[in-house]
C-alpha cells in the first residue's frame, strides 16, 4: 500500500527493491502514471509516501471500490457466489444435523 500522507491518498501497487545501481536510488520509488494521478504528485518533484504491506481487508476494500468496473463486478460477483455457496451447503447439511 502506497500512501501520500498530505492528500491521504491510497493506492494499491506491487513493489519490488532495487540494489541502487540503476536511476532509482535505495531510498526511491517509481510509480506508474495512474498511481501518480491517484496519489496527488506532480511528476519531478520531490514527495514523503509511506510505503508498507497492505493488510488483507484493505486489499479487499481497494478490489471492492476498484475503478475499473470489470475488476470491481469480478469481485462482487465473486463474493456473492462465496455466500450462495455457503448458504447452499448449509441448506443441504441442515436436515442430516437437525435430525
Amino acid at each position: 500500500m502506497i500512501v501520500n500522507p498530505e492528500t491521504k491518498a491510497k493506492v494499491l501497487r506491487y513493489a519490488m527493491g532495487n540494489p541502487g545501481n540503476l536511476s532509482i536510488t535505495k531510498l526511491a520509488v517509481a510509480l506508474d502514471y495512474d498511481a501518480v494521478d491517484v496519489l496527488g504528485v506532480r511528476f519531478k518533484d520531490t514527495v514523503n509516501l509511506e510505503v508498507r504491506r497492505a493488510r488483507r481487508w484493505e486489499v479487499w476494500q481497494w478490489f471492492w471500490n476498484h475503478p475499473d468496473q470489470s475488476v470491481q463486478l469480478s469481485i462482487k460477483l465473486g463474493v456473492v457466489g462465496a455466500v450462495l455457496g455457503v448458504m447452499g451447503f448449509l441448506t443441504g447439511v441442515a436436515p442430516f444435523l437437525l435430525g
